[in-house]
This record gives structure tokens, C-alpha cells and sequence, in this order.
């Protein structure tokens, strides 16, 4: 496991969620990268982990918790690394093998998916 991500280090009360024999084995204070998102996704970002916290909170009564870890896409990642994607953005999700994320990008910050034609 590397220390740290996009200078970011990794947390260390926390743990990888494991894969063997076809199964996963999420640990008490499994590490979850999210990515904040963009524009009003940093508010809703900061909303949405507390409930997370809390349904984590009162489902397991104490016993487990989420290692949040923040990694960058987006504004936030073009902004500090020049680059909407970071590759270490996506080694750290391939590594701790999930994440949470909000939008990234204004709307017109991306190509725009056109519509599949009736058919």
C-alpha cells in the first residue's frame, strides 16, 4: 500500500476492504476514497457524510466507522494537478476497491452525450 495519493496521505486508522477466494472482507474502519465533486457538490458533499456517519453510527452502535479519504477529480484536480483524472486518483480507487463521489465538472465542462435516436 502506497502512504499517500495525489500528496494526500492515506489514513491511518483505517483499512484496505479485502478480496480472497471470490469474497470481500470489509474491515470495522475500511478506508473509502470520495471524490468532493464540483460546484454545489462540495455542499452536498459536506451534508451528505454527516447521514453517512450517522447511518454507519447507529447501524453498528459504535463498532465500525469509515476512514473517509479524500482523492481528486474534477475542477478541484485540474485546478491543483492540471488534469481532470489524476492517475493516482484512480490507483487509490482500484486499491481500497470503491469510492464515493458527486458530480464533477460544470455542465458544460464535458462533451455533451447526445441522445440515442428513436428507433
Amino acid at each position: 500500500m502506497s502512504g499517500a495519493y495525489n500528496g494526500v496521505a492515506i489514513p491511518a486508522d483505517g483499512k484496505k476492504i479485502g478480496y480472497a477466494g471470490g469474497k470481500y472482507s470489509i474491515p470495522d474502519n475500511p478506508i473509502i476514497p470520495f471524490i468532493e465533486g464540483d460546484g454545489t457538490g462540495r455542499d452536498i458533499w459536506k451534508a451528505s457524510l454527516r447521514v453517512f456517519n450517522a447511518a454507519v453510527e447507529k447501524a453498528y452502535k459504535g463498532k465500525r466507522r469509515v476512514a473517509w479519504y479524500e482523492v481528486f477529480a474534477g475542477e478541484k484536480a485540474k485546478a491543483k494537478f492540471d488534469t481532470w483524472l489524476p492517475d493516482e486518483t484512480v490507483d487509490a480507487i482500484r486499491e481500497f476497491r470503491v469510492a464515493a463521489h458527486d458530480a464533477c465538472g460544470r455542465r458544460n465542462s464535458f462533451p455533451q452525450r447526445r441522445p440515442a435516436p428513436d428507433s
